[in-house]
């Protein structure tokens, strides 16, 4: 059993030292504006202090901005829920001013946390599983047919630091894998060939992962894109539940 509310209490933990904030903040309605600060705990997706970057448990919502932005970000917020300003038409206001600087917004990303109890994992008849660990799932670089559940290539930033695949014969069918983006925090992500979808290997490999990750005595989390409906309910049926959205920025040139 996964205690539920250490998770959620440690990982605003994280995401305060992240966006330069407190954890309370992340339950706080309204908003909170800080500066960018390069924490060396932080998770490492990019190099570069964000320009912008914005999350919501769904209440208020925490940005950490350049200070350039800040005057901008209190008029804009004034009179909407923190929660609020991820709706279509807030974001593409906050878009424009972006790019007047030269910016653009990524991709939105809902993240999931354990529930408590991850449910019982049964590999579908046919299929055999294998485990990579830290050391042996580099034999499954480069990387070109999984790229939810590894990285291409070795990523120093976020290693992969284990796997588990669903084998159809000598064939990988599906495979989850899971990347250290802090010591505690290990993302999970999972990948099933078009040919082997509709069989239930996604949630079951997600849930024999996620098991063996909090054996482990670490912290399984799952992200995934807002529109990507099947991946959600892989999360919620492997035990998850939707914890917070957030969304950054990059280079126009990019």
């Amino acid at each position: 059993m996964i205690d539920k509310q250490k998770c959620f209490t440690d990982m605003m933990a994280q995401l305060a030292l992240e966006y330069n904030a407190q954890p309370a903040d992340f339950t706080a309605d309204g908003l909170t504006l800080t500066t960018p600060r390069l924490h060396p705990k932080r998770r490492v997706y990019t190099h570069e202090a964000p320009f912008f970057q914005m999350a919501t448990t769904g209440r208020g919502a925490v940005v950490t901005a350049d200070p350039v932005l800040h005057a901008f970000m209190r008029r804009f917020a004034e009179g909407k829920s923190g929660y609020g300003l991820f709706e279509r038409p807030n974001l593409a206001g906050i878009e424009a001013e972006l790019n007047r600087h030269g910016f653009t917004l990524t991709s939105t990303f809902h993240m999931f946390l354990p529930g408590g109890a991850i449910p019982e994992a049964v590999m579908p008849e046919s299929f055999t599983v294998c485990w990579f660990d830290a050391e042996s799932v580099s034999a499954l670089y480069p990387n070109t047919r999984f790229l939810n559940a590894l990285s291409a290539q070795a990523n120093p930033d976020r290693p992969d630091v284990i796997a588990v695949a669903a084998c159809a014969g000598e064939t990988i069918a599906a495979l989850a894998g899971a990347s250290a983006d802090t010591p505690d925090f290990w993302q999970v992500g999972i990948d099933v060939l078009p040919e082997y979808r509709g069989r239930g290997l996604g949630k079951t490999l997600v849930r024999m992962l996620s098991a063996r990750i909090a054996a482990l005595g670490k912290t399984p989390f799952y992200g995934t894109g807002a529109s990507n409906l099947h991946s959600q309910r892989i999360a919620v049926q492997s035990g998850f539940y939707p914890a917070w959205v957030e969304i950054s920025s990059r280079r126009l040139s990019e």
